[in-house]
């Protein structure tokens, strides 16, 4: 159950995903690497209000920290290929 709920955590990172490459639309080119660092940024936000705000329920942290380290690879998995297939040139 424990690696359930860190698992879980990759609903929020796809979320934020989605809301940054939203807004990364209206940012001029010369910020080019403003969106990282907000993507850099934001899941430390987020990891620390995830993992301090669940590690009072879970059982085995080990586990849950597995779970959360699985869907950061799996989010950074998917969001490498989105931007490779987004800037593929024609």
């Amino acid at each position: 159950m424990s690696f359930l709920t860190g698992i879980t955590f990759l609903i929020p990172l796809a979320l934020f995903t989605v809301i940054l490459l939203y807004l990364s639309k209206f940012i001029p080119k010369e910020g080019i690497q403003l969106p990282i660092f907000l993507m850099i940024a934001g899941d430390g936000i987020l990891v620390a209000i995830w993992y301090f705000g669940l590690i009072e329920l879970v059982d085995t942290v080990k586990e849950f920290k597995i779970g959360i380290g699985l869907s950061f690879a799996t989010a950074a998995f998917g969001r490498s290929i989105y931007f490779m297939i987004m800037n593929k040139e024609v």
